[in-house]
Formats: structure tokens, C-alpha cells, sequence
């Protein structure tokens, strides 16, 4: 598990080894017997309490498992590429991969549109509903339709709540703040719109509108869509379909037409809400004839986008924190309903996404088809994880302030201003040595408050910020949006406080954190207004802005949000956030600080230059024209085909064990030959890492198998053949084998070039790390630590440092080594014929006598499947730097059972482990070769 940035006295709650990309199989309960208050269930994933989920759930997860049979081609082509296939993004961590959240989402999506076929709300809760057993009150639901027409549900137990109007195809996705709604947007984007190019019959679209609830909200989505600016950052189109991927952006206020086929259109519901159709009746006799002018016509003459978007066929609406958008009787509901009306086709797909879809009675939208809630997301990591602080202090108040007044709300919340600030400038001492200026954030309860709050922190010497660190920002008090007066100031505050150059340490408002107010950098919230049910105020209101990882902290650590505040607000963030099942921990004492590793100036003469290579691992398939299939070896028998796959089942009565009956059945299927080679071949591709090649391995797959694979030609249409094709494990057998073999063949290996020659360790930049085990801090490295995860690693730092003809080392093994995005790494082929990244462990200068010899080294307490493959890697790697540069370099890979720390050289160390593995049949003795002749007889082969 991830360490925390700031260290706990107590640990934290979580699940060991949880993998945000992979499908949960547990989650956190509250239990009190458990030193840290949760305790982990493992009987599955954590259940929903929505209407739909439960059983749609279940079919996506059955119908992922089944190799999403059914689904269209492009369907199947995009969902290998997003979730099988290993992907480089700049800044992220190596390999870069989607959440499962954002994978479920969209195989949701696509499950509903074409296995589903579900086009109308009232059929969908009709077939999938389910009545959550929590729930004491009647579950049964009903339909109905009001006078004039509009269609509703009534549950008992939640009360009436409007329907879509028939066949709108709408669809709402409940996921966490922080959880990458954006990027399901996009994927959203590139299925419809190859779905509508490439698939006959498609009833889905080429066109978007994507909606924002304010202007804040747009310009965070206007940086990421502007320019199709996120479909070339992220690995969302796969490399033989970006020539056929051309959309146009229309933004608001822009007067641009929309191209003929592919527009995206991003605006801000109210400019959809100010050039809205209004009623109109005819003046005269000509304008009965002629009908309505058009609206919307702005002062250049050019139609607002509203009329723009109507003159379009069809249309996918996507709305961005779609709570705001709920009610029909609202104008902005009326303005999207309008759409759907005026298109020929109407509106093609209505999503949307939002942490909270919830109607203005606080009920959940119907129509919710997927959900990812907040206490997930805090077990995935993908989010900070709150903690609640309490502290202790002879000058705590033991009630809440009372008769509160714009003169003494200082004073009167003294004691947690003064704890609060505290709280941030220990984060500021962690965070800053990490490049991070993190965000206190302030809670006021009205305007007045605020502006006292703000002015006392930069006047007052006792909390010591500067004015132009403190920003204060009006609310309306009716509205809850920012005053038009410090609007501008709010935008800009939005969109540069995470960047370095931003110098506000603090913010004061009465509710600005709002959607859209992504402030990744706010580490500390202080509540000091009332939280209660009664004000409708939820958790993720209060917190959820401030949940979103900082991007600059490696996800190797663990982030947090600390809260404070009244007593009143901490019990009930406490108790709503436990309800909603997110493992809170609270601490009563502040935390100790973390130890940050870093080079240092004063370790220079220990500094380590590390030459960082570009890959020179690639696939070939040109290559596969070589592969003859005869030389391959057969892996079943002609014999198994013979007769179909059959399984036998014996039943007997349970009490008794007494037999009853025998029966052997057939296994037939109605899966074509073509389907079952397009599985196989999907699974070669995903071990190759060749996902991208389907069709040029599908005629290597087709051709093993009907001509090698069972020792001499078989027909593949036959039914035999089918049903043992299907079989799991001999698909299984088959995609192992080829992919070894089709692997090792088209595998090319490039002339080695750098990336950066001039790389040293000096450069890495400075890194928190907690751990059982504390950091070493040894004399010979160029870092004030050493970060070691395990006790053998610990002796073996302390070995290095001992040693007498080591010069220098330093551990390798944290993901900031390599400083930005230049992380040192090797490729190898892997058994199965894919190619990976190998990050070692260590690096050593040793003084051999004759010159400085540079070692890369790996210590393993075990040796896993691959270790051979990276030692050979990383051995050529070393053979070709030392050529290309002229300074030498070897690898040697120490064993925990190899390793003996009482010898006082690395060379004799060395020595030991080369001479036990070349002259294993001989008494261990001293050899007479030197350390050049022993390495160049390992690596020649020579005993």
C-alpha cells in the first residue's frame, strides 16, 4: 500500500494492494474491534443501493468475463485498446492505465446501446430494478402519467420523480469526485462516433454538445476539449483509426457552422438557456404565412449555437455534474428537451454524469446505471483520503461559539483558525520540498465572516501570511455562485492556483467550492459554519473539492485531505461519511513529520551519471511472413477432436450420498470457427502486447490451428473442432504457446540511442518515504537516505556502504528516480513474447584497481518468471552503453541466499556469486582470474 506524504500515528485504513485499475473484490466495513476502526469484506465488491445497479451490474461483469460477445467490431477493437494494451503518456505513471471505474462506465454504456438494446427509461427499470433490502418501507414502484402528459415513477419508499419522455435514450453515471469523469466523456466521444461511422444501421451519433453548469466548470472542460486537445494526450484512439478520427470544435460565443459530419460543441447551459425559443404569435397576416422569424439571431446576424445544434439529424448530449440539470419544469431542462425535439432523429444518447444525480427532493435519478461512490474511490486511492482532526489542546473550546458576530468571529474561532493554520504549515514543509504549494481552505458561514477571516490572517503576525496569499471570495446568499464581482477574481483563482507561479496559500469563502473548483492543491478544509442535514449540505460538498490527488505527487504516496472544524461539523462529516461506508480516520495529535529523501548539495562528490535510453524493443510484424508453421511444435492430439467435448455429472441426494443419476452431456455450441479463432487471437494479442495487430495475427492463428496445432490438418468447420475451441483452457493453451513464438520472432532490436546521456542522480527530485522499516542513511550515496523496502535490501545498503572499493551507489528503486518522466528502465521480452520495463535496483562505482567500473544491480529475495529474461536485458544493455560510451558498465544480479555480508569488497562478493554459478561440481576456492576474466567468462558462457 501507498505511504502517506504526511506520516499518521496511526495507520491508515485501506486495502492491502488494492490496484485502482483492477475490478474491486472487497471493500471496508466499520468495525471498532480493529485498530484502525475498518475492517476489510471480502465476500465481494461493495453492493449499491441504487435501483438499477445491482442487476445491470451483473450482466456488464458476466458479459466482460464472456469476451463481450455480441458486441460490435469497433466496440470490441476500442475496449482492447483501452484496457489490454500497455500505453506511454507522458507525466503518468509507467504503464499508463484507466481506471476501472471509467472502464465500467463505458462498458455499461455500450452494453445498454447494443446487447440491451434499452432505448426507453420505463422499459429499463422495468427489466433491471431492484428493491434494496435496507429499505423498511414499501419497495413497490409504480408508473404514471400526469394530465399533461409527462410520464413518472412513484416508489413509496423514495416518493414520484419524473421519467425522460418516451425513448429518450438517457442514462445517468453516478462516479466519485476525482474518479476521471472527464475521461469516460471522451471515450464516450470516440465510441459514438466510430459506432456511428463504421457500423451499419448505428443509431448513435457523430455529434456532441457537452454541457457545463457555470463558466468555471466550462473552462476546465474547455482546456481539456479545445482543439481536441484530450483525444491527443491520452491513449483514446488506436493508431490505424487516427486518420479517420476529424471532429470540429465549436466552443461558446464562437459563430462557426458545423462540418457535415463529426462537431463537438462545448458551452454553458445558460448560454443554451439565453437563446432559448420563446412563445410568439403571429403580428399579421405575413408573418401567419410565413411563420416565425428565427431566434437567437445574434447582433453579427449569425445563429446562436442553440439553433445551430437544431439544424443537425442527431446529437449525443452529455451534461458535467448533471445534478444541476434535473427538473423538467427548469428552463435548462427545457432548452436540452428542445433538441430533442427539433432533430430529425432526436437526440441519438442524453448522459449524465455527476458524483451526486440527484433530484431536487435529494433522490437519486431513476435512470442511474452506474455508480462509483466516494468510499470507493478512497479505497482505490484515486482521491485523498480524508482524516478528520481533532485536536487536543488546554484551549479548546468545549461548546460551539455562540451569538457570532463579524467583530469577534476571530476571536471566537481563534482556537481553530490557530490549529488549522498549523496544520497547513506542516503540510507546507512536506509538500514544498516536493515542488507542491499546498491550499488551506476556510469555510465561513457569511460573506462578513469572511472578509474578517481573511483580512485577521495576513494582519495578524500570529498566523503569518502575506495579503496576496489570501483570497477571499463573495457567495450570494440565496444562489450559493460567486458574485458578480469576483467572478473574474474566481475564474483566475481556479484556473492557476495549482501552478507554481501561484502565490495564494489560503482561501476564505462562504461555499465556493462548487463543481468545477478542481483545487487539486487543498490539503487542509476548516469548517466554521453549521453542517447539518437540515441545510442540505453533503460530505462531498464540503470535502469534494478538495479530494483530488495533486498531480505532482508520485502515486507511490498516499495523499490526504485533513479536515477541521466545529464539534457540531466533525460529528457530522464523521457520521455521513461512515454511513456512506468511507473509512475516516481521526487523529487527536498531529502527525509526525515525514522523512523527504533528496540529493544534497553537500553529497556532490557522491553524484552517479546514469545514461537514460529510449526503448529499443519493438514488434516487427512483418516479420510473421518468416514463421513457418511446421516448425512448431503441435501441443494437443488428433485423438482429442474425435468426438465432442463432453462433461460427465453424477447426481446424488445430499443427506444420503446416495447415487440417483449419471449424465453425459454434449457440449454444443452456436459459436462460429471465425468467432472462436477472433478469441484466441485477441488473447495472443493481449500477452504479445500486440493488440493493435488483430488482423494481421488472425491468418498466423488460423493457419497454426487448422494445420499444426493437432498434428496434421483438421477441418475447422467441423463441430468436434468447435466444441473443444471453445474450451477455455485449450484457447488458454494455444494463445500461450503462440504468443511465446510470435513474440520471440518479430521482436527487433534497435540500434541503441539516448534520451538523455547526461543524466545524474543529483537531478532526482526529493521524495517523502515511510515505511516499517525506517531509511538508512549511509555515507558513499548522493541522497541524505537511503530508501530500501526490506530487510535484505537495509543490509545490503549498509554492505555498499562498507564495502572498500565501492566509490558510490544509490538506490533505484522509487519512481521519482529519473526525475521528470526520464525514469531509468529497461525493456525485455517477457516469456509470453510481450515487451516490459525494468526498473532495478541499484547503481554502483567501484574502484577496481585500474579505473572506475560502473555495476547496475538487482537483489532478489526470490526469483520470479522473468528475472531471466531481464538479467539478459539488462546485460545488453550494459554491453552497449559501455561501447557507446566508452565507460564500463556490467550487471550482476545478487540472490538473498547468495549475499554475504561479512566479506568487505563488492569485488570478492562478486567473485563468489560468479564462481559458485560457473564451477557449481568444484569445491568452493579462491580463483586465480581476475574480476575482467571471470566477467567476460559468465558472459561468454565459459566454465
Amino acid at each position: 500500500m501507498a505511504e502517506p506524504v504526511i506520516s499518521y500515528d496511526k495507520e491508515l485504513p485501506g486495502i492491502q494492494d488494492r490496484l485502482p485499475w483492477l475490478e474491486p473484490v472487497s471493500y471496508l466495513v466499520k468495525d471498532e474491534t480493529v485498530s484502525t476502526g475498518w475492517r476489510e469484506d471480502t465476500s465481494g465488491r461493495r453492493p449499491s443501493p441504487l435501483l438499477l445497479v445491482p442487476k445491470i451490474r451483473e450482466e456488464v461483469d458476466a458479459w466482460r468475463s464472456n469476451g463481450y460477445q455480441g458486441a460490435s467490431g469497433i466496440t470490441k477493437r476500442l475496449f482492447e485498446y483501452w484496457f489490454q494494451e500497455d500505453h506511454e503518456v507522458p507525466n503518468f505513471k509507467v504503464p499508463f492505465r484507466y481506471h476501472f471505474c471509467q472502464r465500467e462506465a463505458i462498458e455499461t454504456l455500450a452494453w445498454l446501446v447494443e446487447i440491451a438494446k434499452q432505448r426507453d427509461t420505463e422499459d429499463l427499470i422495468q427489466n433491471y430494478h431492484t428493491f434494496h433490502k435496507d429499505t423498511l418501507t414499501d419497495n413497490s414502484l409504480s408508473f404514471q402519467t400526469t394530465p399533461d402528459g409527462k410520464r413518472q415513477i412513484h416508489r413509496n419508499a423514495f416518493g414520484t420523480q419524473d421519467l425522460p419522455p418516451e425513448n429518450l435514450h438517457r442514462f445517468a453515471f453516478k462516479m466519485a469526485t476525482g474518479s476521471g469523469k472527464t475521461w469516460v466523456m471522451a471515450m464516450t466521444i470516440v465510441w459514438s462516433f466510430f459506432h456511428r461511422r463504421l457500423v451499419p444501421d448505428s443509431n448513435l451519433s457523430a455529434n456532441f454538445l457537452i454541457v457545463a453548469p457555470n463558466v468555471i466548470v466550462y473552462q476546465r472542460l474547455e482546456k481539456d476539449f479545445a482543439n481536441n486537445q484530450i483525444f491527443h494526450e491520452l491513449p483514446l484512439i488506436p493508431p490505424e483509426l487516427k486518420q479517420v478520427f476529424s471532429q470540429k470544435v465549436i466552443l461558446r460565443g464562437e459563430s462557426t457552422e458545423p462540418a457535415p459530419f463529426g462537431n463537438l460543441f462545448l458551452t454553458n447551459i445558460h448560454q443554451l438557456y439565453e437563446f432559448r425559443e420563446q412563445e410568439w404569435t403571429p403580428s399579421n397576416a405575413v408573418e401567419a404565412l410565413l411563420g416565425k422569424p428565427a431566434s437567437g439571431i445574434a447582433s453579427s446576424g449569425q445563429p446562436s449555437m442553440l439553433e445551430r445544434i437544431k439544424l443537425l439529424n442527431d446529437l449525443v448530449i452529455i451534461n458535467d455534474e448533471a445534478h444541476h440539470v434535473h427538473d423538467e419544469d427548469l428552463a435548462w431542462s427545457k432548452s436540452l428537451l428542445s433538441i430533442n425535439q427539433a432533430l430529425s432523429d432526436g437526440v441519438s444518447l442524453w448522459l449524465d454524469f455527476s458524483a451526486t444525480p440527484k433530484d431536487q427532493n435529494g433522490i437519486f435519478f431513476p435512470w442511474t446505471v452506474c455508480d462509483y461512490p466516494l468510499a470507493q474511490a478512497v479505497e482505490d486511492r484515486i482521491v485523498k483520503a480524508p482524516i478528520i482532526v481533532d485536536l487536543d489542546s488546554p484551549e479548546k473550546p468545549t461548546h460551539e461559539p455562540t451569538k457570532v458576530t463579524k467583530d469577534d468571529v476571530v476571536e471566537k474561532y481563534g482556537h481553530w483558525l490557530r490549529s488549522a493554520t498549523e496544520r497547513w504549515k506542516e503540510h507546507y514543509q512536506s509538500y514544498n520540498v516536493l515542488g507542491v504549494r499546498p491550499v488551506l481552505f476556510i469555510l465561513a458561514k457569511k460573506n462578513a465572516y469572511a472578509d474578517a477571516i481573511g483580512e485577521a490572517l495576513y494582519s495578524n503576525h500570529e498566523y503569518g501570511f502575506k495579503e496576496s496569499e489570501v483570497l477571499v471570495i463573495h457567495t450570494d446568499n440565496n444562489t450559493g455562485e460567486v458574485r458578480k464581482g469576483d467572478v473574474e477574481k474566481a475564474r483566475q483563482a481556479a484556473r492557476d492556483i495549482d501552478k507554481d507561479t501561484s502565490k495564494i496559500k489560503v482561501i476564505v469563502s462562504v461555499m465556493m467550492l462548487r463543481e468545477g473548483w478542481d483545487v487539486r492543491n487543498v490539503s487542509v478544509v476548516l469548517g466554521l459554519r453549521p453542517f447539518t442535514a437540515k441545510a442540505e449540505i453533503l460530505p462531498e460538498q464540503v470535502i469534494g473539492r478538495g479530494l483530488r490527488l495533486m498531480s505532482q505527487i508520485s502515486p507511490d504516496h498516499l495523499q490526504t485531505l485533513e479536515v477541521l472544524g466545529t464539534p457540531k461539523l466533525l460529528d457530522f462529516l464523521r457520521e455521513q461519511l461512515e454511513t456512506k461506508g468511507v473509512s475516516v480516520t481521526v487523529t487527536k495529535t498531529s502527525p509526525p513529520r515525514p522523512v523527504i529523501i533528496s540529493p544534497t548539495q553537500e553529497r556532490a562528490e557522491y553524484d552517479i551519471n546514469i545514461p537514460i535510453t529510449k526503448r529499443d524493443l519493438v514488434h516487427n510484424l512483418r516479420d510473421l511472413s518468416d514463421l513457418d508453421i511446421t516448425s512448431l511444435d503441435p501441443i494437443f492430439q488428433q485423438e482429442d477432436l474425435d468426438e465432442r467435448y463432453r462433461i460427465n455429472l453424477r447426481m446424488e441426494f445430499a443427506t444420503t450420498e446416495t447415487e440417483v443419476h449419471q449424465a453425459n452431456i454434449t457440449m454444443d455450441n452456436n459459436i462460429s470457427i471465425k468467432e472462436l479463432l477472433s478469441s484466441i487471437t485477441q488473447k495472443v494479442a493481449k500477452k504479445t502486447g500486440l493488440s493493435g495487430q488483430f488482423y494481421e495475427l488472425y491468418p498466423t492463428v488460423q493457419n497454426y490451428v487448422r494445420e499444426r496445432c493437432f498434428g496434421r490438418t483438421i477441418n475447422l468447420n467441423d463441430q468436434n473442432t468447435s466444441s473443444h475451441l471453445s474450451r477455455s483452457e485449450l484457447q488458454e493453451a494455444i494463445s500461450n504457446y503462440l504468443a511465446s513464438q510470435i513474440g520471440k520472432l518479430t521482436v527487433e532490436r534497435r540500434r541503441i540511442e539516448f534520451e538523455n546521456p547526461d543524466y545524474h542522480l543529483s537531478a532526482t527530485k526529493p521524495f517523502s518515504w515511510r515505511r516499517d522499516l525506517p531509511p538508512f542513511e549511509a555515507n558513499k550515496t548522493v541522497f541524505n537516505f537511503v530508501a530500501t523496502y526490506n530487510p535484505f535490501e537495509r543490509r545490503f545498503a549498509e554492505f555498499l556502504d562498507q564495502a572498500d572499493d565501492v566509490l558510490r551507489f544509490a538506490a533505484l528503486g522509487t519512481t521519482e528516480q529519473g526525475g521528470s518522466g526520464a525514469a531509468f528502465r529497461v525493456n525485455y521480452l517477457k516469456p509470453s513474447g510481450a515487451i516490459g520495463l525494468y526498473h532495478p535496483d541499484w547503481v554502483v562505482v567501484q574502484d577496481t584497481g585500474e579505473g572506475e567500473l560502473n555495476w547496475i544491480i538487482e537483489t532478489k529475495g526470490r526469483v520470479w518468471e522473468g528475472t531471466e529474461q531481464k538479467d539478459v536485458a539488462m546485460r545488453d544493455w550494459c554491453r552497449k552503453v559501455s561501447a557507446a560510451t566508452g565507460n564500463p558498465w556490467k550487471y550482476i544480479r545478487v540472490n538473498q541466499n547468495q549475499f554475504r555480508p561479512e566479506l568487505n569488497t563488492l569485488r570478492s562478493l562478486i567473485v563468489d556469486i560468479i564462481q559458485n554459478e560457473m564451477f557449481a561440481e568444484r569445491d568452493n576456492r579462491e580463483t586465480t582470474m581476475s574480476l575482467e576474466e571471470i566477467l567476460e567468462a559468465r558472459d561468454e558462457g565459459r566454465t
